[in-house]
């Protein structure tokens, strides 16, 4: 792993989960340059991903965890294969993010519609409606504000504000993904500000330092509301025998962690907002 570790080109491994770190990312690697001498597309290992994804849902219906905690992982595997083969073979696109994205959101859509269909008539078909209701509209937003903080901080390293101040295009992709950063941005408009001052003027080095610094000091608890930390609570209810608390899980624990985040970001942005 140590090996591995010093070929995967990372974009800011300071800000890795340690489980990406240590198993997705490693293993990806592997199948990237795998599927990379075949000649497959990003797209294509992502669609790999969703279908083994979903079926991973799908296993759950069946009271197959085993078989479910298996596939869900290795979607996220995949998750990560298509991100560095796309850096390997430079297919990197908008296009692309955009497929990336609408995987994750597809197998965990899959995960939410089975845990319904397999326990509603435990708790009644409307009160666990509302509770998948709820919990996957958390999902979507947990999943959005992390993709956002990461890639800020990633910007302001990296000093490339493309996913962040792009220019507005006609296409079909582009306007899907401009719709799915305004309501990231609307969210994090303090951090927008952040950005915007750093982007419009040249901030020297060390105060790059303490945005770097403030930033980090929140980030592996923005890395809570990632899809590892859903498909832990997933597996911990498998082995607890109760899959059908998964929706209290993210709609209590997790949203919980959500609160924290949010709070204490805003106090980290008002705090750079000062410095800068």
């Amino acid at each position: 792993m140590a090996l591995l570790q010093n070929r995967i080109s990372y974009k800011a491994v300071e800000i890795e989960d340690v489980i990406d770190l240590y198993f997705y990312h490693p293993f990806g690697y592997i199948l990237a340059m795998f599927f990379n001498k075949l000649r497959f597309s990003p797209n294509t290992v992502s669609m790999i991903g969703m279908i083994l994804g979903m079926l991973g849902g799908f296993m759950i219906y069946l009271d197959r965890f085993l078989y479910a905690s298996f596939l869900i992982v290795f979607a996220s595997i995949l998750d990560s294969s298509d991100g560095q083969l796309a850096r390997i073979s430079g297919k990197t696109s908008v296009y692309g993010r955009i497929i990336d994205g609408l995987v994750g959101y597809a197998v965990f859509a899959s995960v939410y519609v089975f845990i319904f269909l397999r326990y509603y008539n435990e708790y009644g078909f409307f009160k666990y409606l509302i509770l998948m209701f709820f919990s996957a509209v958390s999902n979507s937003i947990h999943s959005s504000i992390y993709d956002f903080y990461r890639t800020a901080y990633i910007s302001v390293v990296r000093n490339k504000f493309d996913d962040i101040f792009y220019e507005k295009k006609s296409s079909f992709y582009d306007k899907i993904y401009e719709f799915y950063t305004l309501i990231q941005k609307k969210v994090c408009s303090i951090h927008m500000g952040v950005l915007r001052k750093i982007y419009d003027n040249k901030i020297d080095d060390e105060k790059i330092k303490i945005y770097k610094s403030k930033m980090l000091s929140n980030i592996q608890f923005v890395n809570l509301l990632g899809d590892n930390w859903k498909i832990n609570g997933i597996i911990f209810l498998f082995i607890l025998n109760r899959v059908k608390w998964f929706y209290f899980y993210v709609i209590f624990i997790l949203n919980f962690v959500f609160l924290v985040v949010v709070l204490k970001q805003r106090k980290i942005d008002k705090e750079i907002l000062e410095v800068l």
